[in-house]
């Protein structure tokens, strides 16, 4: 698990933005990059004025979803964060399989629809009623 989803509370002390990037980035900062750093996160960031040239092929290739932890480890009552994190992975690899969506059932026409005449609408076979 990178260090960045569990080495960083909530509220730790993050280096401001305005810090330039370090260019020997280790295999964390990619692992990160790759992970988290969206077409929408990039254009958010060149909206701020912040340069993206440097890491403009970086990041996932697909929608992602992100999950907070707490929501995690509430489902997943592991001993420490990282624990519940593997029970997460593991429950959501371990039918690897897409769901199976069973086909709608029709609804069976059990009868016609009940003629008018029952729901006290006028009958055709008299003429109608007058004052």
């Amino acid at each position: 698990m990178a260090n960045g989803m569990m080495g960083n509370p909530m509220g730790a002390q993050q280096p401001p933005m305005e810090q330039p990037m370090n260019t020997q980035m280790g295999g964390t900062e990619d692992a990160v990059l790759d992970m988290h750093l969206t077409e929408d996160v990039k254009q958010a960031l060149q909206a701020k004025g912040i340069d993206v040239s440097a890491v403009a092929d970086r990041g996932p290739k697909e929608p992602v979803v992100v999950i907070p932890v707490s929501i995690i480890m509430n489902k997943y009552q592991g001993a420490s964060p990282e624990e519940s994190m593997k029970q997460f992975v593991q429950d959501m690899t371990a039918n690897a399989q897409a769901p199976v969506t069973e086909p709608m059932p029709q609804p069976a026409m059990a009868e016609a629809p009940p003629s008018p005449e029952g729901l006290g609408a006028p009958t055709m076979d008299r003429p109608p009623m007058t004052a």
